[in-house]
């Protein structure tokens, strides 16, 4: 078993699927993210909108989308809330590496992330 789980994540109503690796993060960290960081976020909130969308549009060109961080970034920031959880998820789900013993992958528990800029619809 490698130490990242295979991802599936929507995008306008397609699912890509894709494996994290290391060498992903580290290239995402090398443009300005601190996977550290967002993953506390991710955790306890705040997050920062372009940080989410800029990972998130990293880990769905991995999957083959067609994609940029300003489209995800746009998206976010007119989503409702449960369409940012699932984003959030996703992220949170494909960063943390699968324990040695874990018989059956499981996405960690994330609370709701509060975007400090996002608008919220109804």
């Amino acid at each position: 078993m490698g130490v990242f789980r295979e991802i599936t994540i929507e995008w306008g109503g397609e699912e890509y699927v894709f494996t994290p690796s290391n060498k992903l993060l580290r290239r995402i960290e090398g443009q300005g993210v601190n996977i550290a960081v967002l993953m506390h976020g991710l955790a306890v909130g705040p997050i920062s909108a372009p940080s989410l969308a800029f990972v998130a549009s990293e880990f769905l060109k991995a999957g083959g989308a067609v994609v940029t961080e300003d489209d995800v970034f746009g998206y976010i920031m007119t989503a409702t809330q449960g369409q940012i959880d699932a984003i959030a998820t996703s992220v949170a789900t494909a960063i943390t590496p699968v324990e040695p013993n874990e018989k059956k992958p499981e996405a960690p528990a994330v609370k709701s992330p509060s975007i400090k800029t996002a608008k919220q619809k109804r």
